[in-house]
């Protein structure tokens, strides 16, 4: 007889909670209209590779499923467009080389001058455009890995040292890849032979916090084999590229698939998302069986 009480005294608590829900409202959002996102790496052979690919909301199946699918990665980037870079003068246009990637035809390598980029999404029916200072390269004065190695794992630590001559106040970018095939990663920052990069990290500086350092940084690498190879690449950036990766940092990490979208993030793509960037790299090479 108790039991049947219970039951029904739930049964009158339920009714109740669904007497006091409240209507469900109709909400009518706005149709999203997607944007170009730019994204840019001059390799160390001076060629500038620009990225493009769409915008999308949480609420797209891009969005809302985190990677979204290689079918639907690959609807994010953009196949058609125009592209091209002006300075001095001069107006370099860009060559697709993959859904999504442009290159120059010609090395870029003028320091303090301004590079203009011009972008006509034709699918989009949209352009959008972006202009950035080609700064002076800084470069390693050492670099070398050191490997500690235990029976379940291999741990990397990269030693860093340089010099900043430059006399202006600048700010510092160090990332850290190993070879890797990408099944459905986009990485414009493919520096090595066969395009296959595994983004390993990034680690960004103000000339304030390396003083401190005496630009020596050690940074460790996790998840490495033994017999990988690695790329390091130094580079001085713009202000406005360090406050870009700090809040990426800050929110979510700083990750280099397409589908971590910067919406909210600071840009100079006028008219579009993402940032254009002519920094140019020093690029190290190691080979860890070697160490």
């Amino acid at each position: 007889m108790r039991h049947i009480k219970y039951i029904l005294g739930v049964i009158v608590v339920i009714l109740l909670l669904n007497q006091c829900r409240p209507e469900p409202l109709d909400i009518s959002l706005p149709e999203y209209e997607p944007t170009v996102v730019v994204s840019s790496q001059i390799s160390p052979g001076e060629i500038m590779y620009v990225s493009l690919t769409r915008s999308f909301t949480a609420l797209s199946y891009a969005g809302a499923e985190g990677d979204g699918g290689y079918a639907h990665l690959i609807n994010l980037l953009v196949d058609s467009a125009f592209v091209s870079i002006e300075h001095g003068g001069e107006i370099d246009t860009l060559d697709k080389v993959s859904p999504g990637i442009f290159a120059s035809s010609m090395p870029l390598n003028s320091v303090s001058s301004n590079y203009n980029l011009i972008v006509t999404d034709y699918n989009l029916n949209k352009t959008v455009t972006a202009s950035a200072e080609m700064l002076s390269s800084v470069k390693f004065d050492t670099v070398f890995p050191v490997l500690t190695k235990s029976i379940d794992d291999t741990l990397a630590t990269i030693h860093a040292e340089f010099t900043d001559n430059l006399l202006e106040s600048n700010f510092y970018m160090i990332n850290v890849y190993s070879r890797e095939l990408l099944n459905n990663g986009i990485d414009v920052n493919s520096f090595f032979d066969n395009g296959e990069n595994k983004f390993q990290s990034t680690n960004i500086y103000t000339e304030a916090e390396l003083k401190i350092l005496n630009y020596k940084v050690e940074i460790n690498i996790e998840k490495v084999n033994p017999t990988d190879s690695i790329a390091v690449a130094l580079s001085n950036i713009s202000e406005g590229y360090y406050e870009f990766l700090k809040k990426r940092e800050r929110s979510s990490g700083f990750l280099t698939e397409v589908t971590n979208e910067p919406i909210n993030y600071p840009t100079n793509v006028i008219g579009g998302l993402g940032f254009f960037n002519t920094h140019i790299p020093d690029v190290k090479f190691f080979d860890l069986k070697e160490y």
